[in-house]
């Protein structure tokens, strides 16, 4: 694609030097993927500043350059674009240099603190069940039919999102749901997505090490309802507090779900079975008996969400509740190692306080005369306030609790897993373990049969990321090897 074509109707251009004709072989923010004939678009991060890595994206091949620093000088040679802000700039770029595949997909953004994952998983089962080919992006990663990405960000940098966007259209997708963070929203990296739907689950504490306070954080969650637009669907978890905050100034149909009496689709009731649960919920178009495989008090919501948007979607509500009947297992999410261990092992991603004691609380509920062994960490260079809550949760709920590593990242060890014991004081159901795997073995090893432990905190991933290295490491595999070693493989 011509350069021209990359940067038509890029808003507050400043300056242009250069050949604007020149081809454009691929575009990246990344100047370790620059490669010949490549467009380099410099950005602003947290941590570094792209412009600082131009000459090294020119040395690898970069013809062409966006940036928004007048004090930088750009190489001969080089086709430039000066404009107000690179970042904003990088999504427009990206929708015109991907021939704008967001306009052939029917997108569904999801946020929240906690749930996000799971409903995605839900949702585009739910709608790839009743006929939509539905592409899925998230914190576990990409995945439709032949593309499988992992992702390092919930949602990835707005010129990756359209890669894969683009990528979805090709393999087929009409459809993509998308977990949309708090990061991403701030960071503007789904600029210009028209999103058809966006749903919001809950709020509660988390990253307030990026937003410092929960009101920012509300207002980062608030973007993707303002800029929905008046022929859009907002489906908003009418029981959480922050509900009616949320959708302050949003122009989109406001649809709402959960037990409130307000809500369009409202939860009657729900009761446990030996097959899952049995949802009874009341629609717009009449009531609906939802009989589900999953369990958990929190599972009602995420599965009543994604089914008020596959339902808003005009989807077969028969369709709907026969694929309630089988919903996919979600990587890390309560999941439940299958071995034949006389004790029961379920592994979560819960690393903030109010995931930890829904995760905790729906076991102890489960298995009221079962011992509750869980381990937890808290990662480094995030919010320090939520370690003594995380403390305090654990050891209240549990029986006994191990307090280990999660990811430290920069910060120390040991000082993580100290403020975490502040909010332990005056119990003594706790042991400090700070190598992660040897937590998890010292677990296994002190569960007797029927009791019950959770690993927390890491679910899915498999590293941790120590002094800004990711080194490989699985909470699940560390299960696995234990019960070979035991005999107890399924």
């Amino acid at each position: 694609m011509q350069l021209s074509n990359t940067i038509e109707k890029l808003p507050e251009i400043i300056n242009i030097i250069g050949d604007m004709d020149i081809e454009i072989s691929s575009m990246t923010y990344d100047s370790r993927k620059s490669t010949p004939g490549s467009l380099f678009v410099a950005i602003r991060g947290l941590k570094s500043d792209g412009h600082k890595f131009i000459e090294k994206a020119v040395s690898q091949g970069a013809t062409a350059l966006v940036y928004d620093r007048e004090d930088i000088s750009v190489p001969e040679n080089v086709s430039s674009v000066l404009v107000q802000d690179s970042r904003k700039a990088l999504s427009f770029l990206a929708a015109n240099y991907f021939n704008h595949p967001e306009q052939k997909l029917a997108l569904i953004g999801i946020t929240g603190t906690n749930g996000k994952t799971t409903s995605n998983y839900f949702l585009q089962h739910l709608l790839s069940s009743a006929g939509l080919p539905t592409a899925r992006v998230g914190t576990t990663g990409a995945a439709f039919k032949g593309v499988e990405v992992d992702l390092i960000h919930t949602t990835p940098e707005s010129s990756d999102l359209y890669e894969l966007l683009n990528a979805f259209v090709e393999e087929g997708a009409n459809t993509a749901t998308l977990e949309v963070s708090s990061h991403a929203l701030d960071q503007r990296r789904v600029d210009g997505l028209d999103f058809r739907i966006g749903i919001f689950s809950n709020l509660s504490q988390d990253h307030l090490d990026y937003h410092n306070s929960l009101e920012e954080y509300l207002k980062a969650k608030q973007l993707l309802f303002k800029n929905l637009s008046s022929n859009s669907i907002a489906i908003i978890n009418a029981d959480d507090a922050s509900a009616e905050s949320i959708i302050e100034g949003c122009e989109a149909k406001i649809i709402r779900y959960g037990y409130n009496s307000a809500a369009d689709y409202q939860i009657l009731s729900h009761t446990v079975n030996d097959d899952g649960l049995e949802v009874n919920i009341n629609t717009p178009n009449g009531s609906l008996l939802v009989q589900t495989n999953t369990v958990g008090d929190f599972n009602v919501y995420n599965l009543v969400s994604a089914l008020s948007a596959a339902l808003e979607l005009g989807c077969d509500a028969k369709k709907l509740l026969t694929a309630s009947r089988n919903l996919p297992a979600v990587p890390g999410r309560l999941e439940k190692m299958v071995n034949r261990a006389p004790f029961q092992v379920f592994v979560d991603y819960a690393h903030t306080p109010d995931a930890m004691e829904t995760v905790l609380n729906t076991l102890s509920e489960a298995y009221p005369d079962n011992k509750l062994i869980s381990v937890f960490g808290c990662g480094g260079d995030r919010d320090q306030t939520k370690r003594p809550i995380m403390g305090d949760i654990a050891t209240r709920i549990s029986t006994s609790a191990i307090i280990t590593d999660d990811n430290p990242r920069t910060e120390s060890s040991m000082d993580i897993i100290n403020a975490i014991a502040v909010g332990c004081a005056g119990r003594s159901n706790y042991k400090i373990i700070q190598d992660r795997s040897s937590a998890v073995l010292a677990a296994l090893d002190q569960a007797s049969k029927g009791d019950i432990v959770a690993i927390l905190g890491k679910g899915h991933e498999p590293y941790q990321e120590i002094m800004g290295e990711r080194k490989p490491y699985s909470d699940m595999n560390v299960v696995d090897q234990y019960m070979e070693q035991h005999g107890y493989s399924a």
